[in-house]
């Protein structure tokens, strides 16, 4: 009995005695707290600007399939390049992006019944319009879509 009780003294004395330091451990956590809420703040920003321009991508990606879609049924070559790029200005400023400057490349090359048209679209983003300001930089989003054109259809 007389083990477990000096053992239990002890730790009583280590419990009491100041730290090595020389003060307590009393307003830490306000210390830690004050120092890591700029950081999650920088994080949660941070995942701001990666779903935004998530977002962006896949805004133009639906403008380049949808663009590729009108294209595919146009009667000649030019109408398709010319129906694609139209397609494309018109879905850019639906969808809110404010490209400057945007691309529409449309390969007709195999432009024939059974065959493919493809359409490469290209948009540069101001990082500030993403709804952040102050953001400086900008962003080039692309993507490329290619639809098959009927083996039945009769081209002009």
């Amino acid at each position: 009995m007389r083990a477990a009780s000096v053992a239990h003294a002890g730790a009583r004395a280590a419990r009491d005695r100041p730290l090595a330091s020389g003060g307590s451990d009393a307003g830490s956590a306000a210390a830690e707290i004050v120092i890591l809420t700029p950081l999650l703040v920088v994080l949660a920003l941070l995942f701001v600007i990666g779903g935004r321009l998530a977002s962006g991508l896949q805004d133009v990606g639906d403008a380049a399939r949808t663009s590729v879609e009108s294209a595919v049924i146009a009667s000649t070559p030019s109408a398709a390049q010319a129906q694609a790029a139209a397609t494309a200005g018109y879905e850019i400023s639906h969808d809110g992006l404010q490209c400057t400057p945007y691309s529409v490349t449309t390969d007709v090359t195999d432009f024939i019944q059974g065959g493919a048209v493809s359409v490469q679209l290209r948009c540069g983003i101001e990082l500030v319009t993403l709804g952040i300001p102050g953001l400086p930089g900008s962003v080039t989003l692309s993507d490329q879509a290619t639809a098959g054109i009927e083996l039945y259809r009769e081209m002009g």
